[in-house]
């Protein structure tokens, strides 16, 4: 666990961000949308996880159950458990060939809004952490 790999995700996340507000645009392509956002929301967690030397384990449902506990003891301003499950059912769905309902009625600037707030609230964190690391390093 480190503050390296914790930017690595976050830069990862970032990029996921990027190309699913590209998706989200008209024509949009609402199944490569809502894969990107779930992904980048784990990513997020995981850079969440790195920064605070935290263990995770490589399973959604793990992951989303670490994100209601960084809610929880208020890491995170918001809890990301339920939506995370929920984009995971719908990505799901896609990649079994049969897209749901809710595939069409998701709103994609809203979920990649979202996704945006979270990547500045996650790079926040890391950016604190990695500029106490280096204050002490220089001590």
């Amino acid at each position: 666990m480190s503050l390296e790999e914790a930017r690595e995700h976050l830069n990862l996340a970032s990029e996921q961000w990027e190309r699913a507000a590209t998706d989200a645009w008209e024509p949009s392509d609402a199944a490569s949308c809502v894969t990107k956002v779930f992904y980048a929301y784990e990513n997020l967690i995981v850079a969440v996880a790195e920064a605070k030397n935290q263990t995770w384990a490589k399973s959604h449902y793990k992951k989303a159950d670490l994100a209601a506990e960084f809610a929880r003891n208020k890491v995170l301003s918001r809890d990301l458990h339920d939506e995370m499950l929920r984009l995971n059912d719908l990505r799901k769905d896609v990649s079994y060939g049969e897209p749901g309902e809710g595939l069409g009625d998701e709103d994609l600037e809203d979920l990649v809004g979202g996704l945006e707030e979270m990547i500045a609230e996650v790079e926040q964190i890391v950016t604190a952490l990695e500029e106490a690391a280096e204050e002490k390093a220089n001590e």
